[in-house]
C-alpha cells in the first residue's frame, strides 16, 4: 500500500509478512472470542467482532494478494477489495464511537432497547453499506485507478487516493470529537452520580480504550499520507518501517484490550480450560484402562506361543 517506486526492503518485507501473521493469529482468537463467549455478549462485542473480521479479511487478502499485479482484472478487483475492507473497519470504528456516546447519553436509564435498535437498525446496513458506496462511486468515477505495476491498491497518481484517504480522515476527526465529547460528559456525571460511579468508571475505560484504538488505526493510516510520492526515500523508509509495525499492533492491541484483560473473557478461557483438561483425562484413562485391561487379559489367557511352549 505505499508508494509504487518504494524499493523493495527485504527486512521491511519480513517484518510486514511475520507482523501480519502474527496480528491475524490474534484478530482470529478475537473473533472466537467475541463470537463463543457469552457473558460478554452485546453490542459492543458485536461491534468489536465485525471489525476484527473486516481486519482480519483486509490484512489476509493484503499477505496474499497484494503483489498479484497479474493479470490486470485480478489486480483491480483486489484493490477493490482491500479498499472496501479498510474502509468497513474505520466505518466500524466509527460505529463503536457512536454506541459509546449513546451509552453515555443513557447512563442514567435502562438503555437496553436504545442499543438493541441500534443494532437491529443501523448496525450492519452502515458498517457494511457506507464503504460499499464509496467504492463503488470511486470505481464508477476511476475505475482504472485500481491496481498499479508493483501494488494491488489504489494509484497515488492525481487525487484518486483521497476515496481511501479523506473517509479515513472525516471518521477519524469524528471519532475524536465523539470520544472527547464522552470523556467530558463521563466527567460530569461522575460528580453528580453516586450508585453509579462502577459504571461511569467502567465506560470512562472503555471510552480510553476506543481512543487508543483509534490511535492505532488512525495513526497508521495517517503515517500513509507521507508514502506518496515526491517524499524523499529516507523518509519514506522511516515511515514505511513504522507503517507497518503499527499495522501490526492493531489485531494484537484488540485481542490484547478486548480479550485477555477482561475479567469476563479471563473467566471463560479457566473454564474451557477446565473442560478441555477433564476430557483429555478422561481421554488418557480410558486408553490407560483399555491398556491395562489388554494386559490383563494377555497374563490371564497368554500369547500362543507361550501356551505352546509350557504344552510341550
Amino acid at each position: 500500500m505505499a508508494s509504487t517506486k518504494l524499493k523493495v526492503d527485504p527486512v521491511l518485507t519480513m517484518i510486514t509478512y511475520v507482523g501480519l501473521s502474527l496480528s491475524l493469529l490474534c484478530l482470529l482468537l478475537a473473533a472466537l472470542t467475541f463470537l463463543l463467549c457469552r457473558p460478554i455478549q452485546n453490542t459492543s462485542t458485536s461491534l468489536h467482532l465485525q471489525l476484527s473480521i473486516c481486519l482480519f479479511l483486509a490484512h489476509l487478502l493484503f499477505l496474499t494478494g497484494i503483489d498479484r499485479t497479474e493479470p490486470k482484472v485480478l489486480c483491480s478487483i483486489i484493490a477493490g477489495l482491500l479498499h472496501y475492507l479498510y474502509l468497513a473497519s474505520f466505518t466500524w470504528m466509527l460505529l463503536e464511537g457512536l454506541h459509546l456516546f449513546l451509552t453515555v447519553k443513557n447512563l442514567k436509564v435502562a438503555n437496553y432497547i436504545s442499543t438493541r435498535k441500534f443494532k437491529r437498525r443501523f448496525m450492519y446496513p452502515l458498517g457494511y453499506g457506507i464503504p460499499a458506496v464509496i467504492v463503488a462511486v470511486s470505481a464508477g468515477v476511476g475505475h482504472s485507478n485500481y491496481g498499479t505495476q508493483t501494488h494491488c491498491w489504489l494509484s497515488f497518481h492525481g487525487k484518486f487516493i483521497w476515496s481511501f484517504m479523506g473517509p479515513v480522515f472525516v471518521i477519524v476527526l469524528i471519532n475524536l470529537s465523539i470520544y472527547l465529547t464522552t470523556l467530558c460528559i463521563l466527567k460530569g456525571q461522575l460528580s453528580s452520580l453516586n450508585k453509579e460511579v462502577s459504571r461511569v468508571h467502567n465506560t470512562r475505560m472503555l471510552t480510553l480504550k476506543a481512543i487508543a484504538h483509534l490511535f492505532i488505526l488512525g495513526c497508521s493510516w495517517g503515517l500513509g499520507f507521507f508514502l506518496v510520492e515526491g517524499v524523499l526515500d529516507p523518509i519514506r523508509s522511516v515511515v514505511a518501517y513504522s507503517f507497518s509495525i503499527i499495522n501490526v499492533l492493531q489485531g494484537i492491541y484488540i485481542y490484547l484490550v478486548y480479550c485477555l484483560l477482561n475479567h469476563k473473557v479471563q473467566e471463560e478461557y479457566r473454564t474451557w480450560f477446565k473442560k478441555m483438561r477433564k476430557i483429555t483425562e478422561t481421554d488418557n484413562d480410558d486408553l490407560f484402562g483399555s491398556a491395562t485391561q489388554t494386559k490383563m487379559v494377555e497374563k490371564t489367557v497368554g500369547f500362543p506361543g507361550k501356551s505352546n511352549n509350557v504344552s510341550s
